[in-house]
């Protein structure tokens, strides 16, 4: 087995990476969500845009977090989705999009109130931050990033709970809780040893690409314009799979560790080491 972090997340990638190569149709589902969210944008982001550039705040406000909540529905049912066909194909049988959007439409009603709750925790971490370069902005940065970093560990079994477990939102975060808990110890500085060389291949140059891009756009040279406006597109498409990938691998790998911690099962090629440390903690 690989040693130190860096190697274990780069084993854990590869195994995610070959299970996708195996069911390359699982690709689909945040591809639907990423498209669906688009939805929202254009009922209710742009006439937020629209509304805080006419001083009216407050009712851009309203639109603004009405769009976020709809977007998060839109998401949590892709990722449902992605849920109960990964699901499905570890344990060995068959699925399809139809058929993990079909599971996932069947717990619409708990989806929704997990949308809800992503959305309050999203609004809430959103004040938090800080909106200049003080240093209690700095603080306050540093303490959203916390709290995301934290929520995102805490609830990381919560839609194979939903889709999988027939469980509430609510329920399905204190399982979460208590199973990752139980299982490694939890604490607040953790997080998922999995698709950093993804990131670092894909993520990492598509913003470097943007910045330049930027950089080369906004000189007087026609050519140099063209260059820029390549190049934030190649980073924008280099960020949007890099993305993609990350988001595929895991909801599957929320699948394979949450039948690990909750059943002892060892699937998709893993082995029970690796599933051990998959999550890190700050002890």
């Amino acid at each position: 087995m690989a040693r130190g972090s860096w190697g274990q997340s780069k084993l854990l990638t590869q195994k995610s990476w070959a299970i996708i190569k195996d069911n390359r149709y699982l690709l689909f589902f945040p591809v639907l969500g990423f498209l669906l969210s688009l939805i929202p944008l254009a009922i209710f982001w742009v006439p937020a845009g629209y509304l805080a550039l006419n001083n009216q705040n407050v009712a851009a406000i309203v639109l603004a977090i009405i769009g976020i909540f709809a977007n998060q529905i839109v998401i949590s049912i892709a990722s449902g989705g992605l849920v109960a066909s990964a699901d499905e194909e570890l344990s060995g049988g068959r699925s399809s999009i139809g058929h993990g959007i079909g599971r996932a439409l069947a717990r619409i009603f708990p989806l929704i109130g997990w949308a809800l709750i992503s959305t309050v925790v999203n609004v809430i971490v959103g004040f938090v931050r800080g909106q200049g370069n003080g240093a209690a902005d700095a603080l306050r940065n540093l303490a959203a990033a916390g709290i995301l970093a934290m929520w995102q560990i805490v609830t990381f079994f919560v839609l194979p709970f939903i889709v999988l477990d027939g469980r509430g939102p609510v329920a399905a975060i204190k399982e979460s809780f208590a199973l990752s808990k139980a299982k490694w110890g939890l604490q607040i500085f953790g997080g998922v040893r999995i698709g950093g060389i993804i990131g670092l291949v894909t993520i990492l140059p598509g913003i470097l690409l943007v910045v330049l891009g930027f950089v080369a756009a906004i000189t007087d040279s026609v050519g140099l314009i063209a260059l820029g406006v390549a190049l934030i597109v190649i980073g924008i498409l280099l960020f949007m799979v890099g993305a993609l990938l990350i988001s595929t691998m895991k909801g599957i790998f929320s699948v394979v560790l949450f039948r690990y911690a909750k059943d002892g099962a060892i699937e998709g090629g893993f082995t029970e080491p690796e599933l051990a440390g998959a999550i890190r903690t700050s002890r």
